[in-house]
């Protein structure tokens, strides 16, 4: 099966599935967990069901981001995923504000994610725990296996695919549009990944501030490449009236466009829909996500 029959398959309803590497899982107990973690992350666990996840960010007290995190819950715990290579500052980060709280953290390194679409019913398998969520911007199930328990279903999903779906949704990548010390809002987190009706949390007098009264500086933007254009690399500049306004971070082909597309960081003033921006001897235009997420 061709790559493009594939990503219709998946679009279509067919299942399939990929394993994802580089996120470490938690797993958080006891009676103060959704109280103690909704006063550090940037979206409201309050609201997370259980089989179910939400995206979020962990910031510093100055908003700075320090890892991208998915919060899932069944009816006994909640489980964080964040990228595995800040797993160790990440863990002390989330335990920096225990006192008297009734809350455990327990790291489980031996397990693995495996990302199941699309988002009809899923049975885990024994000793295993699966959310709904929206990771790559389509609904699925986010499947976590201990060593001993696997699950496949469908069909195998190459990397490219789940970067056509990423990209289409225009959604964040941690090492590529995410890294240590970006505003969230800078990066393309909001409003997936911030509620702003929430109570207070580590950060929220920055992400407040910047979202009444101030505006990011820099935004994520999804670019289509023009006809015939090559490759872009990542890091490339991209320039407007011959300054420069930004950087690639991600490039991807997309199999609903027949084309191109690529992710930047650029300045606020370029990030409109619509803007053209040059990247080597190609102009690209700025253009909304292909699909929400």
């Amino acid at each position: 099966m061709t790559l493009e029959a594939l990503y219709d398959q998946i679009l279509s309803g067919q299942a399939g599935w990929a394993t994802i590497p580089h996120r470490a899982l938690w797993k958080v107990t006891g009676a103060d967990r959704v109280r103690y973690l909704n006063g550090q992350v940037t979206n409201d666990v309050a609201t997370v069901e259980p089989a179910s996840a939400i995206y979020a960010a962990l910031l510093t007290a100055k908003g700075k981001l320090i890892a991208d995190l998915w919060i899932g819950a069944s009816e006994d715990a909640l489980w964080i995923d964040g990228p595995a290579s800040e797993k160790d500052p990440l863990e002390a980060r989330l335990r920096r504000f225990l006192a008297a709280d009734d809350v455990e953290f327990e790291r489980l390194d031996e397990w693995t994610l495996t990302r199941i679409f699309p988002s009809s019913t899923l049975a885990p398998p024994a000793g295993a725990v699966a959310f709904r969520s929206t990771r790559f911007g389509l609904p699925g199930w986010d499947l976590w296996s201990p060593a001993t328990a696997t699950a496949e279903l469908g069909f195998p999903l190459p990397e490219a695919i789940l970067e056509s779906f990423r990209l289409e949704a225009r959604l964040p990548r941690w090492g590529a549009e995410l890294q240590p010390g970006d505003l969230p809002q800078e990066v393309g987190m909001d409003p997936l990944a911030i509620s702003y009706q929430k109570g207070c949390y580590v950060g929220q007098e920055v992400v407040s501030r910047l979202h009444h009264v101030g505006h990011a500086n820099r935004s994520l933007v999804l670019l289509a490449a023009p006809p015939l254009s090559g490759r872009l690399k990542i890091g490339a500049p991209l320039c407007q009236h011959g300054q420069e306004a930004g950087k690639i971070t991600s490039v991807a082909y997309s199999f609903t466009r027949k084309a191109e597309l690529a992710l930047g960081i650029v300045k606020r003033a370029s990030a409109a829909p619509g803007s053209r921006l040059q990247a080597g001897d190609s102009i690209w235009e700025v253009i909304a996500p292909l699909r929400a997420p």
